[in-house]
C-alpha cells in the first residue's frame, strides 16, 4: 500500500478473498501533474461492489482523467467455468497510435504487460513472456510449485540490459529519462541507483483448481545497496460462489 501523504491506501497490485485481482502499471511517457492519482484504481475495484465488467466500463469513460496507465482486472469468482481467468485489459495510452482502449484477454494463454500498451511491447516483455511461458510449462503440477516459484523469482530478478529497444528508448526520452539510464530501464528487473528508481517488489499469485491461493511477495523497503529483501508468503482459500464448481 502507498502510505505517502494524500495517497494512503493506493496500490499497484492487490487481491481479495472473493477472487478479485487488480494490477496497475504506469505508461512511461509524459506526465501531467494536474491529473488524478492512479493508485486508487486497484483499491477501488477491490473494495467496492463493482463487478469486473461494470468497473472496466466506468474506468473506460474516466480514463482521460488520469496519466497513462495499463489496468488489468481479474475476477476468479465470476469465471464461466472452473477457475478459468479471462481478465480485462484497459489502457489510456494517448501517446501511442492505434491502441485498443479495452479488451477481454483470452484464457489459458500467456501474456505480458509492462509500462507500454500491449501493441507496443518493450523488449523485456517480448523476451520475458517467452521465458515465463517456458518456466510455467516446465512445472505444470502442484508438487512442483516450489520449483515454479524459485524460477519465476529468478526471472523477475534479471538485470540484464535488453537494449536496443526503440519503443522503450522513445518512451524514456518523452519522460525525460537520462539516456545513460536507459540500459537499467530496459532490464526485466530495473535498478537505477542514480535515479533511486527500480523494481522494489515481485509478487507471484498461484491459484489451484480448488481455489487455494499462494500469495508470495519479495520486497525491500529501500532501493539501496545493503538493504535486505524479505519474503511474505500467505495462503488462503477463495470465498467462491456456490455455483462455481471445484476442479479436481
Amino acid at each position: 500500500l502507498d502510505m505517502h501523504k494524500g495517497k494512503e491506501g493506493g496500490t499497484w497490485l492487490g487481491m481479495n478473498k472473493a477472487g478479485k485481482i487488480g494490477v496497475l502499471l504506469n505508461i512511461l511517457g509524459q506526465v501531467d501533474l494536474s491529473k488524478k492519482g492512479r493508485g486508487f484504481l486497484v483499491s477501488n475495484y477491490l473494495s467496492q461492489e463493482w463487478d469486473m465488467d461494470e468497473y472496466a466500463a466506468y474506468m473506460a469513460k474516466e480514463r482521460n482523467e488520469y496519466n497513462g496507465f495499463n489496468l488489468l482486472l481479474f475476477d476468479l469468482g465470476k469465471q464461466e467455468d472452473c477457475l478459468t481467468a479471462k481478465p480485462i485489459y484497459l489502457t489510456n495510452a494517448a501517446d501511442y497510435h492505434s491502441c485498443v482502449t479495452m479488451r477481454t484477454l483470452p484464457s489459458n494463454t500467456f501474456f505480458g504487460v509492462s509500462n507500454s500498451p500491449l501493441e507496443y511491447p518493450f523488449q523485456k516483455v517480448v523476451q520475458g513472456k517467452q521465458r515465463f511461458g517456458h518456466i510455467v510449462s516446465q512445472y505444470p503440477t502442484l508438487d512442483l510449485k516450489e520449483h515454479l516459484v524459485k524460477d519465476l523469482m529468478e526471472l523477475m530478478a534479471d538485470r540484464t540490459s535488453l537494449l536496443p529497444d526503440p519503443v522503450m528508448e522513445k518512451a524514456a526520452s518523452m519522460r525525460g529519462v537520462n539516456p545513460a539510464n536507459a540500459s537499467c530501464r530496459s532490464a526485466i528487473n530495473t535498478y537505477s541507483p542514480n535515479e533511486k528508481y527500480g523494481s522494489r517488489t515481485t509478487t507471484i499469485i498461484l491459484v489451484d483448481g480448488k481455489g487455494n491461493v499462494d500469495y508470495i511477495e519479495r520486497t525491500r523497503e529501500l532501493l539501496q545497496p545493503g538493504v535486505p529483501e524479505r519474503t511474505i508468503h500467505k495462503s488462503f482459500q477463495l470465498s467462491l460462489p456456490k455455483n462455481v464448481p471445484p476442479c479436481f
